[in-house]
């Protein structure tokens, strides 16, 4: 793709450059990609490679170490403003059948992280290939765990987009997301005298539904359809059938909406537990964040997707946490771009549209060549 046969200012050019070159590269690279198992604590195995591609690109790359050990990985091409963020890691193997091999059925890529999100990475190198303006890139480590890399990364920008499958539509606010145990008591019996006993499990069962009651959960926010915000994720109670269970411990995943103050939802949530006689351990906490819609990154994306596509994406809200979050809790506005769809990631049957990825190394080198 390169070697003077792109013109990195031109739209037609974008527009024209032939399909089944830029399909056959982004096979390619995500095949590379793939193949390379990179589960959180892993990512290093690609840096050589990515690194590789980069420079051939005229990036300066770099590597900058992170509290948890591990390096992400920096890049700069001439002096912009426009940092595109993506994460190496990946959801661990467990029961896929054929991980780290690249499949293709008709459009559909298959692999673990193809959409989530090696595809995009392979889209992102695939759009500096194309274009020869600045950018900014960063891959950052251990996005599937504690997020840290994109927290602890140093860089200086005005805009970023980050890599996440999003069906191609502008995410520009995420939910929040309280993960926590609960543990109630109960007192054992005879399992053919449960009348004798008082089962932890039935009162775990209340204490789920009443959760899915608290006000704060009824909030609602124009960018986010009606959906359930609460997922059991793990139980535990009982020992067999012929005990009445005295103790029962469980786990969730509740989301809250940007607008909704995460201390209030833990205190709504702290005064049920009371009230339950539970005990109410929270695991882990992300702030909901939101950038404007009308903001110059948003709009530079549209107009990218527009030129690309032919119709205006609208802006949408995102239930999982991205590291878009911190970027904005540092004052960096971001928003979340890419193929695919977030559903299908971390699954056996994890996949990305051909076509998908292609508008998104389209859109991509838009964006760079255009970026003021």
């Amino acid at each position: 793709m390169r070697g003077g046969t792109w013109d990195q200012h031109s739209v037609t050019s974008l527009r024209d450059y032939p399909s089944d070159r830029l399909r056959a590269r982004l096979r390619e690279l995500a095949a590379v990609l793939v193949q390379t198992p990179t589960p959180s604590g892993n990512e290093a195995a690609l840096y050589p490679f990515l690194t590789g591609v980069l420079q051939a690109c005229g990036f300066r790359v770099e590597r900058q170490m992170t509290s948890l050990g591990r390096e992400n990985l920096v890049a700069q091409r001439g002096q912009s403003t426009l940092l595109f963020s993506a994460h190496v890691d990946t959801y661990p193997a467990y029961t896929h059948p054929e991980p780290y091999r690249l499949r293709q059925e008709d459009d559909r890529l298959i692999g673990r992280g193809i959409a989530d999100c090696k595809g995009q990475i392979a889209a992102l190198l695939c759009a500096v290939e194309l274009v020869e303006a600045p950018c900014q890139i960063v891959f950052v480590v251990d996005e599937e765990r504690t997020a840290l890399g994109s927290r602890e990364v140093r860089v200086q920008a005005e805009g970023a987009i980050v890599l996440e499958p999003t069906e191609l539509r502008p995410v520009i606010a995420h939910a929040g997301a309280i993960e926590l145990e609960v543990t109630l008591y109960g007192r054992a019996a005879h399992g053919s005298a449960p009348h004798c006993g008082e089962n932890a499990v039935l009162k775990a069962m209340r204490a789920i539904e009443e959760i899915g009651r608290l006000p704060f959960l009824s909030q609602t926010h124009p960018l986010f359809p009606p959906a359930p915000w609460v997922t059991l994720g793990k139980i535990e109670g009982g020992f067999d059938t012929m005990v009445v269970p005295n103790r029962c411990s469980f786990q969730m995943d509740v989301r809250v909406l940007p607008g909704v103050s995460i201390r209030e939802a833990c205190e709504q949530l702290f005064a049920l537990a009371a009230q339950l006689g539970a005990e109410l351990t929270i695991l882990d906490v992300s702030e909901p964040s939101e950038v404007a819609a009308d903001h110059p990154l948003v709009r530079a994306l549209q107009a990218a997707h527009e030129a690309v596509v032919g119709e205006r994406p609208t802006p949408c809200g995102y239930y999982s946490f991205t590291d878009a979050t911190h970027y904005l809790q540092r004052g960096l506005p971001a928003v979340v771009y890419g193929a695919g769809s977030l559903g299908v990631a971390h699954s056996d049957y994890e996949w990305v549209s051909l076509q998908e990825l292609e508008i998104a190394a389209r859109v991509f080198a838009h964006v760079i060549a255009h970026w003021a």
